[in-house]
């Protein structure tokens, strides 16, 4: 599970530290957060191939979110709009993650 929250925290805290004004601290977390998306992307990947409950659509999705961090670092431009798209997909993972989390328990 910790590794479907934590780019949702790392995003999280991104998206704080650009609202609050500290723009190269929320820059240094996004670039943080790419090798956690990465793990990830790779490990849900993995859990497709070897048929353990993986999604294929979960695997995607954080590829499409691996891409829109890499585009809001290499692209300041699209400051607060590419940082929402990066939350909106990334809050999606970690709602999945805690889903089937509390369907395991449960």
């Amino acid at each position: 599970m910790s590794r479907q929250l934590s780019p949702l925290i790392l995003v999280v805290s991104a998206a704080l530290a650009e609202t609050v004004g500290l723009h190269g601290l929320a820059i240094y977390l996004l670039l943080a957060t790419v090798p956690v998306i990465v793990v990830a992307a790779l490990g849900s990947y993995g859990d497709v191939v070897a048929g353990e409950g993986g999604s294929a659509g979960r695997t995607a999705l954080w590829t499409l979110a691996l891409a829109v961090v890499i585009a809001t670092i290499a692209l300041p431009t699209l400051g607060d709009v590419a940082l929402m798209a990066c939350l909106i997909l990334v809050g999606i993972q970690g709602l999945a993650a805690l889903t089937a989390e509390v369907r395991r328990t449960a």
